[in-house]
């Protein structure tokens, strides 16, 4: 496994970045009550945020195959460009409404630790394209 990921500096990224993406399937999943109650959603939230985790759910999958599968990361460039992809456009709606230019008549919600998860996530991705590359693709 660490063979695969060239050594365990990218491994442990990798797995960061999935617990960090477990965590939040999980919230969505099975635990929506606790993001009503954060964002002061309602009770009628409950399903769209479940519907998200749906979306969360094979990403997981999808990066426990890659761990545990012969070759690795190898080949594998999509999902880590994705998920780049998808960390970058949370980071730009949560500035955007941050600073009032998406949805500047509602209270903003926004927390600083959602702010800095989401760089996280943004340099985490970065980190292992630029160190896995000559794997990924």
């Amino acid at each position: 496994m660490i063979e695969n990921f060239g050594n365990t500096f990218y491994l442990i990224l990798f797995l960061v970045n999935l617990l960090g993406l477990f965590y939040y399937g999980y919230l969505c999943i099975l635990s929506p009550h606790t993001l009503i109650t954060k964002y002061n959603l309602g009770e009628r939230a409950r399903f769209p945020i479940r519907l998200l985790g749906t979306f969360i759910l094979p990403i997981i999958i999808i990066g426990i195959w890659i761990l545990f599968r012969e070759n690795g990361p190898e080949g594998c460039w999509i999902y880590f460009v994705f998920g780049v992809l998808v960390s970058i456009c949370q980071v730009l709606l949560d500035w955007g409404q941050r600073f009032k230019i998406i949805d500047s008549d509602l209270e903003s919600f926004n927390d600083t630790a959602d702010s800095i998860i989401g760089i996280v996530f943004v340099v985490i991705g970065i980190v292992l394209i630029n160190g896995l590359a000559d794997k990924i693709y």
